[in-house]
């Protein structure tokens, strides 16, 4: 408890917020309604340990629950707080047939139609607690060809913006081509998974797709819910 001759004052006051979570939890546990919501998913299910997968009230910073968000709360493995995108399915179509000749990415938030990503709930103030909170982050996305289409040989890059607007995962995906072209059986939808413990990556805002307006395929993704653990 000291350094030196002198108190270590920011040990105490670590030790007695801890003390005084715990004795919140004994005393007045969360039940994740709006009036009394969790710090966390991982919060409600340390004091409700029965509860199932379903939406819940959070409250990242444990001020006033009128900011409370509603999530959804995973409890299957690890229990994971959920954001779920506001518009989760980036349509099929044919997202570069009017981008010019130069082969470059283009992100589709800049296309007819497109969009960046936004999420259910939280302002700056309430995700910056539950990334204080969290120690991992993931999410899925879904790339898919349109019915009638699978995925051939052919391959190309794409970019996922991560949500600091400066920098991006890089991927590969396969172009989509008549199923009659090819002889073996192929997939119409495959699955980019996203995990890190850099917590400022995710949720994604936005793809882009690298070729020209020589790609006339039509093709879409489904954007998953971030989730916090």
């Amino acid at each position: 408890m000291y350094l030196s001759d002198k108190p270590n004052y920011l040990l105490i006051q670590t030790l007695l917020d801890l003390l005084h979570q715990d004795l919140r939890l004994l005393i007045d546990p969360p039940d994740g309604t709006k009036e009394h919501p969790a710090t966390t998913c991982l919060e409600l299910w340390l004091s409700q340990p029965n509860f199932t997968n379903g939406m819940y009230y959070i409250d990242p910073n444990q001020g006033s629950p009128a900011d409370a968000l509603l999530v959804y709360c995973d409890f299957t493995a690890a229990p994971k707080t959920c954001l779920s995108p506001l518009q989760p399915q980036v349509p099929v179509k044919a997202w570069l047939k009017d981008s010019g000749t130069n082969n470059s990415f283009h992100w589709l938030s800049s296309k007819e139609k497109g969009f960046q990503f936004e999420y259910l709930g939280p302002d700056v103030v309430q995700m910056r607690f539950l990334r204080l909170n969290s120690r991992l982050t993931s999410q899925n996305i879904t790339y898919s060809c349109q019915p009638g289409n699978i995925q051939g040989l052919g391959e190309r890059e794409v970019k996922f913006l991560a949500d600091t607007q400066r920098q991006s995962y890089l991927g590969t995906l396969q172009d989509c081509v008549p199923s009659e072209e090819l002889h073996s059986g192929g997939r119409r939808e495959a699955v980019f998974q996203f995990e890190s413990e850099d917590l400022d990556l995710l949720p994604l805002r936005d793809l882009a797709v690298f070729g020209s307006s020589d790609l006339t395929q039509e093709f879409g993704f489904t954007v998953g819910p971030v989730c916090f653990s």
